[in-house]
């Protein structure tokens, strides 16, 4: 008789942290052994998501359930700035977070209760992350699951701060809780060691796994639908348009070459929507470089995108691990220039499948940018070793296989 595993996972949208989860359902192997479900909290944005990439077949429970992020998305929808802050404030001071946990405790403690669930496993985009993935391991332990898988997609946050301090009795109860704690990163999997004092037996790293997604554009329609000439240096950047991502040390580089007057500079494809959209549309104007960047918004199918371009970038700043658009990028054999963050020294190695670069470091992104644009020989060595990388490393069938492994022996069961 199959077992069960119920997945989790609460994100606004489709991130990529749910790349893997796509891979789980879509795994033969898995679903041949294991009878899945799968839980998430509702909105708009990842139901679409869900309907796009997630098989209909599969036993889904959209849950209308809180958490912090979208009560801060409807404070921030305030336009005096003050008052915004000030409900901040009080939420944090009314342990607000934590009422939130207990409500969907309850909640999700209703929808396990008759599952008769084997394994739970929850995908969350950090830790302590969100409020449900906490939530769900309480309920799970009320309801008696046996075995509880923690996938954490980015770096733990520490005690540092104080809002943290009042977290630490119940990350307590959620390391005993759980039966093995997943990072994507060797490096993320020592941090979450050593922030949460997870015993090393409770912790692995299994690099996430990226399938590869069919091409549906060549490299001239897309760039012909974009008005964007296709005899040019692409470079794209795909990311949230958030501060940490480091779009603005990409505009600055691309500045610098420009006031260093290079003959021909590349064109920057920036794809993605977020807070910074206006801040950098602004550094674009004030400093005319309107010819040689281009704000294209979400595309449909980044593999589209990239596979279009020549160069892909991702100057992150901080509060990264282990990307999925490098891996992705590796996959179609596009060199990646990134920052030297977390895990992505797991992911490159420079100068021989892409380049790494400190963080922030605007002069050293322009050199390479610089290098790049004038050795196309390298540029396609760097792409060829990529994708052999990739494939020894990164594709969702290595990922899936060693999740199988784990499955089979937390449920002690043989292969």
């Amino acid at each position: 008789m199959k077992k069960n595993i119920h997945f989790h996972s609460d994100c606004s949208f489709f991130a990529g942290c749910e790349n893997m989860l796509v891979n789980f359902f879509h795994d033969e192997a898995i679903n041949k052994r294991y009878r899945l479900s799968f839980s998430y909290r509702y909105s708009p944005r990842y139901e679409a998501g869900v309907k796009e990439r997630i098989p209909n077949e599969l036993r889904k429970a959209p849950l209308k359930i809180f958490d912090m992020t979208s009560i801060y998305e409807y404070i921030n929808n305030f336009s005096f700035k003050p008052l915004r802050l000030l409900i901040k404030i009080l939420a944090n001071l009314l342990l607000l977070r934590y009422i939130v946990i207990f409500w969907n405790t309850i909640v999700l403690y209703r929808l396990l209760r008759n599952m008769r669930i084997d394994l739970l496993h929850v995908n969350n985009g950090g830790y302590p992350g969100a409020c449900s993935c906490t939530s769900i391991i309480l309920a799970a332990k009320l309801c008696q699951v046996p075995q509880i898988v923690y996938v954490v997609n980015n770096l733990a946050v520490s005690y540092k701060s104080p809002l943290r301090w009042l977290d630490y009795p119940l990350d307590k109860i959620l390391v005993n809780a759980v039966s093995m704690f997943v990072t994507g990163s060797a490096y993320a999997k020592q941090r979450l060691i050593d922030i949460l004092k997870v015993p090393t037996s409770k912790a692995i790293s299994i690099h996430n796994g990226i399938a590869r997604r069919s091409i549906t554009e060549n490299r001239i329609q897309v760039l012909k639908r974009l008005g964007v000439d296709h005899n040019n240096v692409i470079i794209t950047i795909v990311a949230v348009l958030e501060e940490r991502k480091g779009h603005i040390i990409l505009l600055k580089a691309i500045e610098l070459l420009k006031d260093q007057g290079i003959e021909k500079l590349p064109i920057i494809l920036i794809e993605g929507i977020g807070p910074t959209l206006s801040s950098l549309k602004l550094f674009v104007d004030r400093y005319t470089l309107q010819d040689h960047v281009k704000f294209i918004g979400s595309e449909k199918n980044v593999f589209n995108l990239m596979n279009a371009s020549d160069i892909i970038v991702l100057p992150s700043l901080y509060n990264e691990d282990f990307p999925n658009i490098i891996s992705e990028a590796m996959s179609l054999g596009k060199p990646v220039i990134a920052s030297r963050l977390a895990g992505t020294p797991e992911q490159i190695e420079s100068m021989h499948d892409g380049i790494l670069l400190e963080p922030g470091n605007v002069e050293k992104l322009a050199e390479a940018i610089r290098v790049l644009l004038a050795d196309s020989d390298l540029r396609l060595r760097l792409g060829v070793n990529a994708l052999e990388k990739f494939e020894k490393n990164f594709s969702n069938t290595i990922a899936t296989n060693k999740y199988l492994i784990l499955y089979n022996r937390l449920l002690k069961e043989d292969l």
